[in-house]
């Protein structure tokens, strides 16, 4: 053989050889390449199926809460109701002091399943903004009123101020809103032992409002300033710590508060005290034109003698946008100093100051020729010090301090109008479902005696429903002329038989066949997640009211609706 033909069968064999390892190397890394992709697949199936888990967990999770939320609120409103109506009833010092536990104990429990499921529903992404025009400034003055007897019960205030330059009303979710705002300050009352709580709610440059809450407590401490905004965090977390609850006020407030677009931060934690604070966008709602005291206030003189670091401050405040010059005195001997300066037209004293100095610097003004002087108290205060240190004053304004009442106690023409408003009527003492028929759909005995009794101090005439069927029955009846009319049914959703949802359809189906007006029908239940809600409005009820109930809430359920129906 040649020297070119081995050379050529060389190179041949050298190219296979070559060409024949590429194949391998290629097979392998196909090979590789699939195992690859088989063990991608396997992950994904792996990480499919622990999604598929975890969903299933939590979906069981959120059953469990459901039912175990049914089962607790139950019979707690039954003991709530039921301690509400021994309180109406005559009792020894002894027997109040432990029926005052009990509702305290009770009170507690709801909070803390309340707290549980909002978390779980935050958890799950089941939580979703409902916005509708409220009234800001009613809001944050129900706050600040809601959680007062709790802040004077402890020897310490609670006070709100709104910036006038916001809109009355506004778009928002306010039961959310207020939700925070409870948190924030029921945190900050309860760490407080001495001085206040003030919340302020400011308009911003950006067209946002901003919300916080300062208090004059201990502050948090640096190590635990991260941590308090965590899940079942507090800021003692120590085992020997002073003040229970679950820790997750703050956290639920944080998220609540990013679903509004907003942050919520702790702007200061030193030993002066803390302010929590967060800003989110409110679009103003239509409303109709306030009441304005300025035309009659502007110019005007006035004394505010108060220690508070709150109360008196946002008084003052208020006092200066009505156009008033407001000076402020500590105590009793700056206030005698300000009087013989020249008397003002108007003194406003807090009695926190003590009894006997409320009553000389009462004599003191009166002397100067103040034309009218205001004594602040508490219910508190005023059970302490009794009637008779209303007596050396024109009038007086009760702590927190709500504008509408500062309206009132300066500007007399406008009385009648703020009592034309009805805003302020209080439902239990009108018996404002007089002569009304009303069908409870209740299986429950407690909660059915509970919700009866009430009805009836009310006005309204009952009749009981012990399950679905009967409910169905009573309303059928009445279709056919066969009972006297139904004003509303007051509608339970668990009951044996047939539930409140299966008769709520049942109920609007025999309406429709005999062409009558739809009734009002009201859910009254211990499910309170947003499906319950939802599926109970599906079902063809007009309202949905959660047990614990408000008592007062279910009269004015009720009394939302005109339509009636018939009554066995």
């Amino acid at each position: 053989m040649s020297v070119l033909a081995a050379s050529a069968l060389f190179s041949v064999s050298g190219l296979s050889i070559i060409q024949s390892r590429n194949a391998r190397l290629a097979q392998k890394r196909a090979e590789s390449a699939q195992e690859r992709l088989q063990d991608e697949v396997w992950e994904l199936k792996s990480a499919a199926n622990a999604l598929d888990k975890a969903e299933a967990a939590n979906e069981a999770k959120s059953r469990f809460l459901a039912t175990v939320s049914h089962e607790v609120r139950t019979p707690l409103n039954g003991i709530l109701g039921m301690a509400d109506l021994l309180a109406s009833t005559p009792l020894t010092a002894e027997q109040a002091s432990y029926l005052d536990a009990i509702r305290v104990s009770g009170a507690s429990l709801s909070s803390l399943i309340n707290e549980i499921l909002d978390f779980s529903k935050i958890e799950a992404g089941k939580v979703e903004l409902k916005p509708a025009p409220f009234d800001l400034l009613a809001m944050v003055e129900g706050v600040a009123e809601l959680l007062a007897p709790r802040a004077q019960g402890k020897g310490i205030e609670i006070a709100s101020w709104i910036d006038p330059k916001l809109p009355k009303s506004v778009i928002g979710d306010s039961a959310r809103l207020r939700q925070i705002l409870i948190n924030l300050a029921g945190n900050a009352v309860k760490f407080t032992e001495q001085g206040g709580v003030g919340v302020r709610v400011m308009g911003q440059p950006d067209g946002s409002v901003r919300f916080s809450v300062a208090d004059t407590g201990p502050g948090i401490p640096f190590e635990r300033r991260q941590t308090i905004f965590q899940d079942f965090e507090q800021a003692d977390g120590s085992a020997s710590r002073q003040h229970e609850g679950t820790g997750l006020g703050l956290a639920i407030s944080r998220r609540l508060v990013a679903l509004m677009g907003g942050e919520l931060r702790l702007e200061r934690a030193g030993s002066e005290g803390s302010i929590f604070a967060f800003s989110i966008a409110m679009e103003p709602a239509p409303t109709t034109a306030g009441l304005d005291p300025r035309k009659g206030l502007c110019g005007k003189r006035a004394l505010i003698v108060a220690a508070s670091p709150f109360g008196g401050p946002f008084l003052g405040e208020r006092l200066a946008e009505f156009g008033v010059e407001v000076f402020r005195a500590q105590g009793e001997a700056a206030a005698l100093e300000a009087l013989r300066a020249g008397p003002p037209d108007l003194v406003i004293v807090d009695c926190a100051l003590g009894e006997p100095v409320a009553h000389r610097l009462a004599n003191a003004a009166r002397d100067a020729g103040v034309a009218k002087s205001l004594v602040l108290f508490s219910p508190f205060e005023r059970h302490a010090f009794g009637e008779t240190i209303a007596q050396d004053f024109d009038g007086w304004l009760v702590k927190p301090v709500r504008l509408e009442s500062l309206y009132t106690r300066l500007n007399p023409r406008i009385v009648a109008l703020v009592g034309a408003d009805g805003a302020t009527r209080n439902l239990l003492t009108a018996r404002p479902l007089a002569g009304r028929r009303i069908l409870l759909a209740e299986d429950n005995e407690v909660n059915a005696l509970l919700v009866e009794r009430h009805l009836l101090r009310l006005g309204a005439e009952v009749t009981r429903a012990h399950d679905g069927v009967e409910t169905v029955e009573l309303v059928r009846a009445a279709l056919q002329g066969k009972c006297e009319r139904y004003d509303a049914i007051l509608m339970d959703i668990r009951m044996p038989r047939l539930d409140g949802l299966a008769a709520a359809r049942l109920v609007r189906a025999d309406e429709a066949r005999a062409g009558a007006e739809p009734m009002r029908m009201i859910a009254l239940t211990a499910n309170a997640f947003d499906e319950d809600r939802k599926a109970a409005f599906e079902a063809g009820l007009d309202d949905f009211l959660t047990k614990p109930v408000d008592l007062e809430a279910i009269a004015g359920a009720i009394m939302s609706g005109h339509q009636t129906l018939g009554n066995c």
